[in-house]
């Protein structure tokens, strides 16, 4: 499993973190790699490094785009819990890419995303289960549906404040 967001409260990682107790013990060749930065990084390593299982929790710091890419694609899940989040620009990534996603339901998230309740441990195992008995399927050729990527360029636009990218070139 992966996560990628800025290691800050609202991101409830520590839930994702003792979480992975229940996860082993019903997946125990499941791992979960968290990758940013931020105010909470040391904090995070304390409590990773109290868990018997730390060997299964990876935190990695900042990564370089490409490389995230690469990983959300290889990743069997993406997970976005938050206690306040908008809309993200990673979701968006593993959608297109084809990698599952289970976030935390803030009414504003994208098709096929699988949602949880707010701060619920039991709802983030039982997803992660659900979507580890149905495998990882394999990567499609789809054409035509780049409706993900056409809004993680939105707002990359929004940000760089550009115009340059229209949407008729997709």
């Amino acid at each position: 499993m992966l996560t990628v967001c800025l290691l800050e409260d609202t991101y409830d990682l520590f839930m994702q973190i003792d979480a992975m107790e229940k996860v082993l013990e019903r997946l125990p060749n499941a791992g979960l790699m968290i990758i940013g930065s931020g105010s909470l990084e040391e904090k995070l390593k304390t409590a990773i490094a109290g868990k018997p299982y730390k060997n299964r929790v990876s935190l990695t710091g900042d990564v370089a785009h490409p490389i995230t890419l690469h990983l959300i694609n290889k990743a069997d899940v993406l997970l976005r819990t938050t206690l306040f989040d908008g809309d993200a620009i990673a979701v968006r990534e593993a959608l297109f890419l084809e990698t599952p996603v289970i976030a935390t339901d803030n009414g504003m998230r994208p098709a096929g995303v699988h949602l949880i309740p707010t701060h619920d441990a039991k709802s983030l195992i039982e997803k992660i289960e659900l979507l580890a008995k149905r495998g990882k399927k394999a990567k499609t050729d789809k054409p035509d549906d780049r409706s993900n990527i056409v809004e993680v360029l939105k707002v990359y636009n929004e940000i760089l404040d550009v115009n340059y990218i229209d949407k008729q070139m997709f």
